[in-house]
């Protein structure tokens, strides 16, 4: 098994295969720290205000109102934040592999 690792990540094209995981790890990290009510809330990009936007178009037209792409983001952003233990195992994963491998 540390032989497979091995070749993943000192060959050529094991280093190659390696950027893909490593930048989305990367953006991972970069989602799972943003805080909605010190970064986002001054966006307008957090769950408690697309849910009272949604609410009160509720009230108003009398029917739901559709996702918007702000709602998604909101959405997107909030599940992210979940990510922040198993990030920190897969973190500590690419920490041992690079100090062993290289």
């Amino acid at each position: 098994k540390v032989s497979f690792l091995r070749s993943v990540v000192v060959s050529h094209a094991g280093g190659h295969r390696m950027i893909p995981i490593k930048a989305t790890l990367l953006f991972s990290n970069a989602f799972a720290i943003l805080n909605e009510e010190r970064f986002l809330k001054k966006y307008g990009i957090t769950m408690s205000a697309v849910a009272s936007a949604a609410s009160s178009d509720f009230y108003t037209t009398g029917r739901e109102s559709q996702s918007t792409i702000k709602a998604q983001v909101a959405g997107f952003l909030h599940a992210c934040s979940y990510l922040r233990v198993p990030l920190i195992f897969a973190n500590a994963l690419v920490i041992v592999v690079k100090a062993l491998f290289g």
